[in-house]
């Protein structure tokens, strides 16, 4: 049987009522596989991998992660995801029925990525991007989530559309399909602008931030002057 073992990422969810709220950077985490053996920020989990789960002989890279993503395995098409220091199966954990976003095996070296052709960068990228939201707005990454799954319902269901031959079932579909893409739009319309609104809110942030480096320059090249000269 061909096996396969990789690293995906998965939401979070919602902290339960009562839990501490903070502003603070998330912590970030090292995941990783080693011969089969587990790791966490280094530490070997002795108790990781339950009976029913073989992973003899496996190593994945480390996977960095932090906020609101955790480490999902995928072996013989059964996701297992870690729950404190232990390997659940996805479908039985607390996580059960929430997406789940995979990353790519390996990225490349990105000294090299300037001669890659662009359909060969651009996934890259785009996982990046993703992982960044899933970090920093959890709703729109939602929303990015639904608004795939609504593209590939769209095809599925244009590919039976195509299928039929002329009827009332053919016109039934297409019209079922014509609300879908309706939909698929109007969400697009919504991620788009929540994401453009985030974007002008960082935009005015680091526009705060420039002003605020000018009005204190002097300050700044001092600060700075001590610490290199190590004057106190």
């Amino acid at each position: 049987m061909t096996r396969r073992l990789f690293a995906a990422v998965a939401l979070a969810l919602v902290a339960s009522a009562g839990s501490a709220q903070t502003e603070d950077a998330p912590e970030a985490h090292t995941f990783q596989v080693l011969e089969g053996v587990v790791y966490l920020d280094g530490r070997v989990l002795p108790d990781a991998v339950p009976d029913d789960l073989d992973l003899s002989g496996y190593t994945m890279d480390p996977l960095e992660y932090s906020g609101a993503i955790v480490p999902v395995l995928e072996v013989d098409g059964v996701a297992w995801v870690l729950e404190g220091e232990r390997l659940v199966r996805l479908d039985q954990s607390s996580r059960a029925g929430q997406s789940v976003y995979i990353l790519p095996e390996a990225t490349p070296d990105p000294s090299l990525m300037a001669d890659l052709p662009r359909d060969r960068v651009r996934p890259f990228v785009e996982e990046a991007y993703m992982r960044d939201v899933a970090e920093r707005n959890r709703s729109l990454f939602e929303g990015m989530q639904r608004e795939q799954r609504m593209e590939n319902d769209v095809m599925a269901l244009a590919t039976e559309v195509r299928s039929l031959p002329q009827g009332d079932e053919r016109t039934r579909l297409r019209s079922r399909l014509r609300d879908l893409l309706s939909g698929l739009l109007a969400l697009k319309h919504e991620n788009r602008a929540a994401e453009i609104e985030e974007a002008a809110a960082r935009l005015d942030a680091a526009r705060r931030g420039l002003a605020f480096r000018e009005e204190h320059h002097d300050q700044i090249v001092d600060g700075r002057l001590r610490e290199l000269v190590g004057d106190e």
